[in-house]
């Protein structure tokens, strides 16, 4: 920005300076002639995000605004808090939401308003719910500024080395496998920010480098081959066979990809937690125990050594095939039981759900037995012209709208 002639640059931390490398590049910039300022106003508060503005406006005519933050409180969703998630979402979700409304009104000259979300958001990212909650707000947020014409950009990067949190957990400047991607070249993302900035088609935009493995996943061979290539391992001989996967540098993101692939390609079903715990000890017992069930000649099964769990979840999903033809069913709850209806109680507040791709009430079962409400769920009528999801959403409004209900 300082090389492209911006003079005056307003920064916005809640530490301030921190050590001699940010403040020889605040006096390298300003021996340019910039003028940058450190404000330590607080942004996810609406007192701190107009003190900003005000502090940038007394320099001159805002015409950029860029997000940068990020707070990570990493955990498994079942370890995840409240406070987790409003740490994550403060410097980002509602600093963007404040610096949206009131730019709109403090910025007039406004020219770019810029977000930086994150590739855990668009691809998911276990142990990243709260973070990706609060790129996701982000998101929409643009997209609605977009929609109304105003200047609006979120960009999801990759992992970013050199600089920033990435590269501040790397150790000897060793080049990670994250997910599939490669640390992408702070001077690459600049090149590659210049031009984002000057499309206005799409409000969200990503940025990535793809790793090239070394062979496909499905070519692996066997289980320790599968899980070595998703590491981007080189040799099963440099490293301890009773290290953890974590230990060996197994992220979220590569935690996911080896559960999929072991149940997709093996049929090894493991918990996040097990993963986690996992060494290529372990792996290569469950590799050899499945070799020997291969080989060894096996009946095939009949109705009764179905898994029970197995056999339960499809019942529940066929369902009765005559409440099949009813686009509303009333579910049990808390308050009453299930039944095809013709017209609710009015006297309940009333809760409308939508199946999965089941397409089915039974499936909503155990979530409505636990609310204390009406609950009403609107099927996919097998009898139905609907061919979109726009037809099928405007179907469902009309049959949640002839229902007089406390909604």
């Amino acid at each position: 920005m300082v090389l492209r002639n911006s003079r005056n640059i307003v920064l916005t931390t809640r530490t301030g300076i921190r050590n001699g490398y940010q403040a020889l590049r605040k006096r390298v910039w300003e021996s340019y002639g910039a003028n940058v300022v450190i404000s330590t106003a607080d942004i996810t508060t609406e007192e701190g995000v107009k003190q900003l503005l005000n502090e940038a406006n007394e320099l001159g005519p805002v015409s950029t605004i860029f997000n940068l933050a990020v707070v990570l409180k990493d955990a498994l969703f079942e370890n995840q808090t409240e406070e987790d998630f409003k740490a994550s979402a403060g410097p980002k979700s509602i600093a963007t939401a404040l610096l949206d409304k009131y730019s709109r009104i403090m910025c007039p000259k406004l020219k770019h308003f810029v977000i930086f979300s994150s590739v855990s958001c668009g691809r998911g990212n276990a142990g990243q719910t709260n973070y990706g909650m609060s790129n996701s707000v982000m998101e929409r947020i643009c997209e609605i500024r977009h929609s109304e014409g105003l200047p609006a950009l979120a960009v999801e990067w990759g992992a970013v080395g050199e600089v920033g949190l990435v590269a501040d957990m790397a150790e000897d400047n060793q080049e990670v496998v994250i997910g599939g991607t490669l640390q992408q070249k702070i001077g690459n993302c600049l090149e590659i920010l210049d031009d984002l900035l000057t499309q206005k088609k799409h409000p969200i935009v990503s940025s990535m480098v793809v790793a090239e493995k070394r062979a496909s996943s499905s070519n692996a061979g066997t289980i320790v081959d599968t899980v070595i290539n998703i590491l981007g391992l080189r040799d099963l001989k440099t490293i301890s066979l009773h290290s953890t996967l974590a230990e060996l540098g197994m992220d979220s993101m590569m935690a996911v990809e080896i559960k999929q692939t072991l149940e997709r390609q093996f049929e090894v079903f493991l918990t996040p937690q097990d993963i986690r715990s996992m060494t290529f000890a372990k792996l290569q017992e469950i590799g050899s125990s499945d070799d020997k069930e291969k080989k060894a000649n096996v009946e095939p099964k009949s109705i009764s050594q179905v898994p029970e769990v197995g056999l339960r979840y499809l019942i529940r999903a066929v369902g009765e095939e005559s409440s099949a033809y009813n686009s509303v069913m009333r579910m049990p709850s808390l308050c009453e039981n299930g039944s095809v209806i013709e017209q609710p109680t009015t006297k309940l507040h009333t809760l409308f759900v939508i199946p999965g791709l089941e397409g089915i009430s039974s499936m909503m079962e155990p979530l409505s037995k636990n609310l204390d409400m009406q609950v009403l769920c609107l099927q996919y009528d097998i009898v139905g012209t609907s061919t979109t999801i726009e037809e099928m959403a405007a179907s469902h409004y009309t049959v949640s709208k002839s229902f007089n209900c406390l909604i």
